[in-house]
């Protein structure tokens, strides 16, 4: 068996072949939310987060994925660039190898070494949390809500059941502390989007 380090690419500059490669371990991973590619690859990501990838290879074949979501926020009257997990998958037949580990743990080094990046921001399900500590040193925040936006159908921390992981990178984010606790953070993402 042949483990390929994780590699990373920007979504919007990966290969036909290697975004056929993401929806089918989304798909596997997500049946009934991620559509199995046909002749049109579905898109993982909006192009204009500027996603970028970082994929595990066993074998010639993509088995763990995770994208970095980038995106500015206005927050307390603030501009805060924000950095997030998204579509974190490993194939179920490769679980317990430590491919997940490795793939979020590049990913979140990627996101450390960002000096654009205020804060990073994203949910998960409860039983995952551990996992995201472990792979990147994401703490729960108990006392925020993430919300897709402010329109009606909205996503958002407290309706889907997750909780928010949260990380603060810069020096303003830091100093601004209090006003990233007990509040609503608003991704002001389409209606459907959401980390």
């Amino acid at each position: 068996m042949t483990t390929g380090m994780v590699q990373s690419i920007y979504y919007n500059q990966a290969s036909d072949a290697l975004r056929r490669e993401i929806a089918i371990i989304l798909h596997r991973v997500w049946p009934d939310v991620c559509p199995m590619p046909g002749a049109t690859i579905p898109e993982a990501h909006e192009k204009e987060f500027n996603v970028r990838s970082f994929y595990s290879c066993i074998d010639g074949k993509l088995v763990s994925y995770a994208g970095v979501v980038q995106k500015a926020i206005k927050h307390d009257r603030q501009t805060f660039n924000i950095a997030g997990l998204s579509c974190v998958a490993t194939d179920p037949a490769y679980h317990g190898q430590g491919l997940g580990l490795r793939t979020v743990a590049a990913a979140t080094q990627w996101i450390e070494k960002q000096s654009g990046i205020d804060f990073g921001i994203f949910t998960c399900k409860p039983s995952l949390a551990y996992f995201y500590n472990r792979a990147g040193a994401w703490p729960i925040v108990p006392d925020v809500v993430l919300v897709g936006s402010q329109d009606e159908g909205a996503l958002s921390s407290e309706s889907l059941d997750v909780v928010v992981l949260m990380r603060l990178f810069s020096e303003k984010a830091k100093a601004n502390q209090s006003q990233l606790r007990h509040t609503t953070i608003n991704l002001d993402f389409p209606v459907g989007e959401f980390l």
